[in-house]
């Protein structure tokens, strides 16, 4: 409990956001309403969070942005960024994109653990090593009825693989 002699400057609110997993742009569209409505009652602050392979935000930056654009003076951030599912590079790029869109006001909050639930999503995004398929056009990321949106991208084939050889060993 703060001191009463020093009362409280500022204060912020968190938000995971609520979603229907048939339909979620309701529930970004009312997570974006709650951050215009925490500006208008005087908050300081909105905290989003990241919630990969569950109902909610799944990319808070992007929303952030979005929330930058409805907004003027709150402060926007996130609780957390679990930075094991993020290309560094592209999390830098996105993070500085939105903090020179919101005029500076954004508060990246990062975490550096193992990725939740890796053990049940790994196999869909790194072949094992031990694997001996290969097809004409295979990369070592790749296995029949993956999905790889960066398919093509030879750097992108590359930094995938990297990464999935040191979660191998």
């Amino acid at each position: 409990m703060p001191d009463s002699s020093h009362p409280l400057r500022k204060l912020g609110f968190l938000t995971i956001g609520l979603f229907d997993g048939d339909d979620p742009r309701p529930g970004h569209e009312s997570t974006l309403r709650v951050i215009e409505l925490g500006e208008q009652l005087g908050f300081d602050s909105a905290w989003v969070r990241h919630r990969h392979l569950q109902y909610g935000i799944s990319s808070p930056v992007a929303l952030l942005s979005a929330a930058s654009q409805r907004t003027s003076r709150i402060d926007l951030g996130t609780a957390v960024i679990p930075l094991g599912w993020e290309n560094p590079l592209r999390l830098a790029e996105d993070l500085a994109t939105v903090d020179l869109l919101s005029g500076g006001r954004l508060n990246p909050g990062v975490s550096v653990g193992p990725p939740m639930r890796w053990d049940e999503v790994k196999g869909a995004l790194c072949r094992s090593p031990s694997s001996t398929r290969t097809t004409s056009r295979s990369s070592p990321t790749s296995r029949p009825g993956s999905v790889r949106p960066w398919a093509g991208d030879r750097r992108a084939d590359e930094a995938v693989s990297r990464a999935c050889r040191s979660v191998h060993r």
